[in-house]
């Protein structure tokens, strides 16, 4: 699907379209405290980029560059644009249970800990969600820093979950946010306090998670036969996967309710638990390396923003974590409900719109919208069953119900060096 018009004479793949949702809606003549100082106002192209030379950081000639393609798109005429769709998509592999998630040419693995049927060969759901706004906040403060003329030479993003003081609901799923920006910058704190400022106001992902999401779902069924043939040769599948699954689940939930009863001797632990801040580091060419306990994943733009297309941008991640998020829940219901499943995969869809906040699209958000995921199953119980598992994923999905709730993120930045 393209973006533009028919009529239209510049053609940009939708691919960079797509990247260019996360800049925000910040116009090129946005007000500053000095009109001569604004994104598109008198300053000569050679001072503004003298600004970002200064010391000749590599990280500040990128801005540059980002710099000249926003206001490019940005000057395009909200006719030449139209909203495009994204997608992403996880299977569950077979008797290995991992999740296989693909975004365009990307694949990511997710996968559970060896305590919990897994492999321990990819990051959780839960964990590259927090890591996710980390990366999409980086991105927008890179976008912000280009079009205010803040020179910026390296930047550093941690985030953490903290415990509730008191949680609104029973599902366990990150919240309450606050991450720490590591900024090496010759702008003054006052400029800084701006940045951050025009950073949260203009990151998709950062007020996506903000606001209740609507997210809809459906069923795409199969009824497979009641016995399980495997081939001579071959190896079992996903019936033979929920049954060691199962007893993961069962183990994990007695020690958890012997972890609960610690918690009501000593309130004190919860707060004590391991919550090790998740690191997102943005190199010179502006891709941002997430840095998931031992994993670690590349978020990036294409080469028409400068970028080298190197990972999928933090909204195509967001879907792929909640379609991951929604596979392992399936296969855990699954388990412990004793419903056997031959296949599974679920496909989530959005809407973007480059056009948000511009005028006559004040009301368009300025990420993601119009989510919908389809659940494709095989089994051979019966579609009510299926129905019933489908409501249990739904009501204790970790990414799901953050998703629908309303959540909250605090900020800061630290300047490090001159």
């Amino acid at each position: 699907m393209k973006i533009y018009s028919q009529d239209t004479k510049k053609r940009i793949s939708v691919l960079a379209i797509i990247i260019l949702s996360v800049f925000g809606t910040t116009s090129v003549d946005a007000q500053t405290d000095n009109a001569n100082t604004g994104p598109n106002s008198v300053f000569v192209k050679d001072a503004v980029k003298k600004t970002f030379e200064q010391n000749a950081s590599p990280l500040r000639n990128y801005l540059f560059s980002r710099r000249e393609a926003l206001i490019k798109l940005q000057s395009l005429p909200s006719e030449e644009l139209q909203a495009v769709t994204l997608e992403a998509r996880t299977t569950a592999e077979q008797r290995s249970g991992l999740r296989r998630m693909r975004i365009r040419g990307f694949q990511i693995i997710s996968d559970s800990g060896t305590d919990f049927a897994g492999y321990n060969v990819g990051p959780g759901s839960p964990e590259s969600q927090v890591a996710i706004i980390a990366s999409d906040l980086a991105d927008s403060y890179l976008n912000q820093a280009a079009l205010r003329n803040i020179p910026v030479d390296s930047l550093r993003l941690e985030i953490i979950n903290r415990p509730d003081a008191a949680p609104t609901n029973k599902v366990n799923y990150p919240r309450n946010f606050l991450y720490t920006a590591y900024i090496k910058s010759s702008a003054d704190d006052k400029q800084l306090e701006e940045l951050r400022k025009a950073a949260e106001a203009n990151s998709p992902i950062f007020n996506f998670i903000l606001k209740p999401q609507v997210v809809t779902g459906e069923i795409d069924y199969t009824r497979t036969p009641d016995k399980l043939v495997i081939p001579e040769g071959g190896q079992p599948g996903l019936r033979e996967y929920l049954k060691y699954k199962r007893a993961a689940y069962l183990h994990l939930q007695e020690e958890g309710k012997k972890r609960e009863e610690e918690r009501k001797k000593n309130p004190s632990l919860a707060n004590n638990e391991n919550r090790n801040p998740l690191v997102v580091t943005v190199n010179n060419n502006g891709v941002r390396q997430l840095q998931i306990r031992q994993f670690r994943i590349l978020h990036d733009n294409p080469a028409y923003l400068g970028g080298s297309d190197l990972g999928p941008t933090s909204q195509e991640h967001q879907l792929g974590v909640l379609t991951s998020c929604l596979t392992h829940i399936f296969l855990i219901q699954a388990a412990a409900r004793q419903v056997p499943l031959d296949s599974l995969e679920v496909n989530v869809k959005a809407t973007s719109d480059i056009r948000a906040g511009r005028s006559g699209f004040e009301n368009v958000p300025g990420y993601p919208y119009g989510i919908h995921y389809t659940v494709h199953v095989k089994s051979p119980a019966t579609y009510e069953q299926i129905k019933v598992l489908r409501d249990a994923v739904e009501a204790v999905c970790p990414i799901y119900n953050l998703l629908k709730d309303e959540q909250t993120i605090e900020g800061r930045i630290v300047k490090i060096g001159d």
